[in-house]
């Protein structure tokens, strides 16, 4: 059960499931566990789905600790400006750490956010060194009817001709010569001083 939870957990990144009773589900069995490394992923799949918590805490064994949770989630939002409503239910005090819980989740919230950005710098890069490398062998011409070819477009008559006279003869050659290059690229050139 435990691998399961934690391959849920890592797909989602707390993120990919969407189905209340999906979310309901996967909570219950966190809940059943008491791992306290699944427990502190509650309050941010509290955040990001907004599960129905009354049904969970009625389906559910482990009431005083699902209690506990959701008052520590409760403060966390409350300290983060979060309006979720949390039920408020009565429970004996379970040792969980608050700093824990909520550093868990500041660091989700925070990972939250990251990707989109990481990812989308690594493709502006990406296209900027391909466009790089493309011009130091192409013409502009030629770099436009590779990027029709890789979209799926359809050429002109002309760009067609164009494309096979001299554009596929540049890229047949970059393909054979890879090995070559590769070769000459690792000798360090020698020069005669004069």
């Amino acid at each position: 059960m435990d691998g399961e939870i934690e391959r849920k957990l890592n797909e989602a990144g707390y993120r990919l499931l969407n189905k209340d009773n999906e979310i309901e589900s996967l909570i219950l069995n966190i809940l059943k566990t008491k791992n306290t490394r699944y427990l502190k992923s509650i309050p941010f799949l509290i955040y990001k789905y907004n599960p129905n918590m009354e049904d969970i805490f009625k389906k559910t064994k482990e009431k005083n600790l699902f209690a506990n949770i959701l008052h520590k989630t409760k403060e966390i939002f409350h300290g983060l400006n979060i309006n979720i409503k949390i039920p408020k239910i009565d429970y004996k005090n379970e040792n969980l750490n608050y700093n824990e819980f909520k550093e868990e989740f500041e660091l989700q919230l925070k990972n939250e956010n990251k990707p989109g950005l990481l990812i989308d710098k690594q493709k502006i890069y990406a296209e900027r060194n391909l466009e790089m490398w493309l011009s130091y062998m192409f013409t502009k011409k030629e770099k436009q009817i590779i990027k029709d070819i890789m979209n799926d477009k359809q050429l002109s008559k002309t760009d067609y001709e164009y494309y096979s006279r001299k554009t596929k003869k540049k890229l047949n050659s970059i393909i054979n010569l890879q090995d070559f290059s590769k070769t000459i690229y690792a000798k360090k050139p020698v020069y005669t001083k004069s």
